[in-house]
């Protein structure tokens, strides 16, 4: 088994909404930094459910969820990307896991992981009525604990974040909301970079920038062993 990590990006900003172009841009970004070679798996979540889609069943708009699943790579770009290995290794050997990104109206509810939990302690409202969770959908591995079908009016969800004291010298983000409506997820898997053990931002800020101005959004980044 091991320990594995994975690092999400993560719109924060309750008002944003993806747009026609949003996993265009992403793509591009991920291509130009060489962490993609392959076409990914889509796959539609809308109505809490997965469904795969063909590259071209893409629609202009993602519309409740649509999740992108790139397979893993290996060599240098990682550590271009993660910086060095805690282990004894060559750039030639570094890899990811793979690498996700979900888009779409719908809120969803951050995953809790090892050191956080985030808990729903108010769900989203529509015209002053609450919307309940998806009750039949598979969370694509953990990417997320849950979501709610919501569109441009909906009111967001209000979580508290709790944290055990042995992840608080991990945290980079300053305000993070707890859910989102767009994340890019890299998994690292048991290829531990050595930021895992500190603040878990990833060194290369020209990538975080490039992916926040990809999103046309704020990101918080937030990293877990799992």
């Amino acid at each position: 088994m091991g320990v594995e990590y994975r690092h999400f990006l993560l719109v924060n900003d309750s008002n944003w909404i993806p747009q026609a172009d949003t996993a265009g841009r992403i793509d591009a970004v991920l291509r130009k930094w060489e962490l993609v070679d392959k076409p990914p798996q889509v796959i539609n979540l809308a109505g809490g459910q997965q469904r795969l889609l063909r590259i071209d069943q893409l629609h202009e708009s993602p519309g409740p969820g649509i999740a992108l699943m790139y397979p893993g790579i290996v060599g240098p770009p990682v550590e271009r990307l993660a910086g060095r290995s805690l282990f004894d290794c060559s750039p030639d050997e570094r890899y990811t896991s793979g690498i996700s990104l979900i888009l779409g109206n719908d809120y969803r509810v951050q995953w809790s992981g090892d050191g956080f939990w985030f808990e729903l302690t108010a769900p989203p409202t529509e015209a002053g009525k609450s919307i309940q969770s998806y009750q039949d959908e598979d969370n694509l591995k953990t990417l997320f604990a849950e979501s709610f079908p919501s569109g441009p009016n909906t009111s967001p969800p209000s979580i508290k974040i709790h944290i055990q004291d042995f992840a608080r010298p991990h945290i980079a983000w300053k305000g993070l909301l707890g859910y989102w409506r767009g994340a890019l997820v890299i998994d690292l898997g048991k290829d531990l970079p050595i930021f895992a053990e500190e603040k878990h931002a990833i060194p290369s800020c020209a990538f975080v920038a490039d992916v926040s101005e990809a999103f046309r959004g704020q990101i918080e980044e937030f990293g877990e062993f799992y």
